[in-house]
């Protein structure tokens, strides 16, 4: 996602190359209450170059006004990853 005042809530994202993507420019943005695992996929994890897939992915600046929480995943990486939580969300 990239741009302003984004929302991605309550989503399942499995079996990607990425998961949640945030690029730099977005800004003011709610990532909350995702599941969010396996991505890539265990079969790209073994060819693909490691470093390469996440599951949830902060790209933007140190210092922005976008928010994470209630978000349960297995890898991330960040810029840096604010209010990380792997705890297991009620569906």
């Amino acid at each position: 996602m990239s741009g302003d005042n984004n929302l991605v809530d309550s989503n399942t994202a499995i079996g990607n190359t990425n998961g949640i993507v945030v690029f730099p420019a977005a800004t003011n943005s709610r990532i909350r209450g995702n599941i969010v695992a396996g991505n890539p996929p265990i079969q790209q994890s073994n060819i693909v170059p490691s470093g390469v897939g996440f599951d949830i992915w902060d790209q933007s600046a140190p210092g922005n006004t976008n928010s994470f929480g209630r978000n349960m995943c297995l890898t991330a990486m960040s810029n840096p990853f604010p209010a990380f939580s792997r705890y297991a969300l009620p569906r």
